[in-house]
């Protein structure tokens, strides 16, 4: 061979090893399981997404929506504390809890005995993030997301609190994984995103992964940055509705991050990411438009949850569609556990088994119902009326007790898609019950407890089922907002003299 050609063949080898150096640069190491991002957004309205309301600039949401999976009958508790307990544990709220730990220095949180989302999902290898509003205790170390399954959290332990200052009650509340986080004084989405960036970049992407990011916003106290305030004008006839709009926002805004992040990683054709609110929107505030009712009432508009799901995990086949079959937060927890690989059975001593059912059949399409015979969105708790509670069975809805709340402008109304500062017309609250077809009457308008006796009878004894359990263990043995245990002083004493931070408190 000359020495022409031979210069020629090394060279050609040279190329093709360097070729080869780079393409391995690039690839990425998928995992066999999916990653899986699960998002809430807090106190957000039916009618509070640009989808539905073209008043809200919320592009990523409306992308996910149209090239996704809209979930239209996704269910969740009436307010924040029992749906995040739901979603960790998928127990119908009765089974976890329905009491809110409000005030925060309530010493109670997610039941001990349950077996944790993140950690069933850890036995599967994954690697376990959470971002954001715990509000499932903090009382002693055992509470911490940190002890129940997640590798890392930032963000606040309690329910809610200043966006700015991170103070809530008598002491600042901003934590990352067992110890206080110094930097508060930032607009919490904003450190939020910074997180993102930093469990991305240090992320193995050989390993599957699970995000919870539980956005702060948009929960009181109505508070947005001026880039987000500037991207809507003023409303002349209710000053806090641009605020509002604004954090929709922001809470689109850091959930596009985590997408762009999943993109970037070379992560997102093998990740399904759901994307919830945790109640409906409360009154004065957000729109639940066309629905009935707001967050703290088993109205539609409490309860029924702008959701949908998208990834590229989800088939071609169901993108841009609609899935009308029932979906409670409590099936994410075998939903999650099945498609990693783990058995989501969580039965044993001092708690009641997995009620959430296996959901991912309606987003591959492989099934067009629920396999829910029925839906407890609430049993027999005494929240603003005595022994409130609400079940769906089939196309009807029975609500047990009245629902309307204090609030100025209403909570059993039908709000304006975006006005929702006043009242709108007021409708009937249940007295004592409600019954409602709620597939042929989604807005509730027509109250069928005492025309369809036969059918009210029938799921008033499917309620009173659950009567029959024992007592003690649902709610944890507490039944009213009003006998919840509180220890304020001695909370708040035990955090001035350790920094003035919120943290656990009883050894």
């Amino acid at each position: 061979m000359g020495i022409a050609k031979a210069v020629q063949l090394i060279s050609c080898l040279l190329l093709s090893l360097v070729s080869l150096l780079v393409g391995c640069s690039d690839s990425v190491a998928t995992p066999s399981k999916p990653n899986i991002i699960f998002v809430f957004v807090d106190d957000w309205g039916y009618a509070d997404v640009g989808f539905r309301n073209p008043a809200i600039k919320s592009p990523m949401f409306d992308e996910l929506m149209s090239t996704g999976v809209l979930l239209d009958r996704h269910y969740v508790f009436k307010y924040c504390s029992p749906s995040r307990a739901s979603l960790m544990s998928g127990r119908w709220p009765h089974h976890a809890h329905q009491w809110n730990i409000v005030p925060q220095t309530v010493p109670l949180g997610l039941n001990l005995n349950f077996t944790a989302m993140p950690a069933k999902l850890k036995q599967a290898g994954y690697k376990t993030h959470m971002i954001g509003k715990w509000h499932l205790g903090a009382v002693s170390e055992a509470f911490l997301p940190v002890s129940r399954g997640f590798d890392t959290m930032t963000g606040f332990l309690t329910g809610g609190e200043d966006h700015y200052t991170q103070l809530i009650q008598c002491a600042i509340d901003f934590w990352t994984n067992r110890a206080p986080d110094h930097r508060n004084g930032t607009y919490d989405a904003y450190t939020y995103r910074d997180e993102v960036n930093r469990v991305f970049d240090a992320h193995n992407t050989s390993d599957p992964f699970f995000m919870y990011l539980s956005l702060h916003n948009v929960h009181a106290p109505l508070q947005a940055p001026d880039e987000f305030m500037d991207m809507y004008a003023v409303n002349s006839t209710c000053a806090h509705r641009r605020t509002y709009q604004a954090m929709v926002s922001v809470a689109d805004n850091v959930t596009a991050l985590v997408v762009e992040r999943l993109k970037q990683r070379g992560m997102w054709d093998n990740t399904l990411i759901v994307v919830s609110a945790d109640n409906g929107a409360p009154p004065c505030t957000g729109s639940n438009y066309p629905l009935k009712g707001t967050k703290i009432t088993f109205f539609e508009g409490g309860v029924r949850a702008s959701a949908f799901a998208n990834g590229g995990v989800i088939p071609d086949v169901m993108r841009g569609k609609k899935v009308e079959g029932y979906i409670h937060v409590a099936d994410w927890y075998p939903t999650f556990c099945k498609l990693a690989g783990v058995d989501p059975d969580d039965s044993g001593p001092g708690k009641f088994p997995v009620d959430g059912v296996d959901v991912w059949p309606l987003l591959s399409g492989a099934a067009t119902n629920s396999s829910h015979k029925e839906i407890v969105l609430g049993f027999n708790y005494t929240d603003n009326h005595p022994e409130q509670g609400a079940i769906i069975v089939g196309d009807y809805k029975l609500i047990v007790g009245p629902q309307k709340g204090s609030f100025g402008c209403g909570t059993n109304t039908h709000q304006p898609v975006d006005n929702p500062c006043t009242a709108g017309p007021v409708l009937p609250d249940c007295a004592p019950n409600c019954l409602y077809n709620i597939r042929e009457d989604p807005r509730e308008t027509t109250d069928l407890y005492h025309s369809q006796p036969d059918v009210a009878a029938r799921l008033m004894e499917r309620y009173m089922a659950y009567a029959d359990e024992p007592r003690d263990m649902q709610d944890q043995g507490y039944h009213s907002r009003r006998v919840l245990p509180n220890d304020a002083k001695r909370a708040c004493a035990y955090f001035k003299s350790h920094g003035d931070y919120w943290q656990p408190w009883r050894k």
